[in-house]
């Protein structure tokens, strides 16, 4: 009689048991989702002797998730590698898969496949490194907050004049004397021209005298 009043109670330990249980999978549920910061790095998942190329979506001091690749199954141990960003230095963590997402391939679009990781063994630069994200992300949340309101759509920039091209300045012209003597004959002439150039003044010239003339000499006038 009692056993049956204290399973109408709750009393017994099989239902006491069953509600622990899933008041623990609540609370852990509710720590990944406090402390987990989302990012996107490059990583090598080393399994036994394989080593396996994914990203680390997302870290925390106790646990992260990694895409990888190729298919890892829950309850054994891996080593995850990783260089983080603006940090320049390598880490390597020992973490133990406590879950294992698939995605259908129709979803892989929107959602990620891969492990959840529980944090075994870390050096300090990954504590460190989790500690920068939180300051970058908060400070950085900060800044948007207070300036967001404050902050003017930016204002197209003028377009800039485009100016015709420089036309090259005019040479100047100079008189020159010019001597010439008639190729065929004992005739000689001078003349003064107006040119930028002795070759100028020679070619003027000629042209006055015609081709049975030749030049024999130039000079400023």
């Amino acid at each position: 009689m009692s056993s049956d009043e204290d399973r109408r109670s709750g009393k017994g330990g099989g239902s006491e048991a069953g509600c622990g249980s899933g008041e623990d999978r609540r609370r852990g549920a509710d720590r990944r989702r406090e402390t987990r910061i989302k990012r996107r790095i490059p990583c090598e998942v080393l399994d036994g002797d394989k080593r396996v190329r994914g990203f680390v979506l997302d870290v925390s001091p106790k646990g992260m998730f990694v895409q990888s690749l190729k298919p890892i199954h829950p309850g054994g141990e891996i080593g995850i590698v990783f260089t983080p960003p603006k940090l320049g230095q390598t880490i390597e963590v020992r973490a133990s898969v406590v879950r294992s997402l698939r995605v259908p391939r129709h979803l892989a679009s929107v959602a990620s496949a891969g492990v959840g990781l529980r944090i075994n063994m870390a050096p300090s630069e990954y504590f460190d490194f989790i500690a920068s994200l939180t300051y970058r992300d908060d400070k950085a949340a900060t800044a948007g907050g207070s300036t967001a309101a404050s902050e003017e759509p930016e204002k197209p920039k003028p377009k800039k004049r485009k100016l015709p091209p420089r036309m090259p300045k005019p040479e100047t012209e100079t008189d020159y004397r010019v001597q010439a003597k008639q190729t065929g004959g004992s005739r000689s002439r001078s003349l003064v021209v107006s040119a930028t150039s002795r070759e100028h003044a020679e070619s003027q010239a000629l042209k006055q005298l015609g081709s049975d003339w030749k030049i024999v000499g130039v000079k400023g006038a």
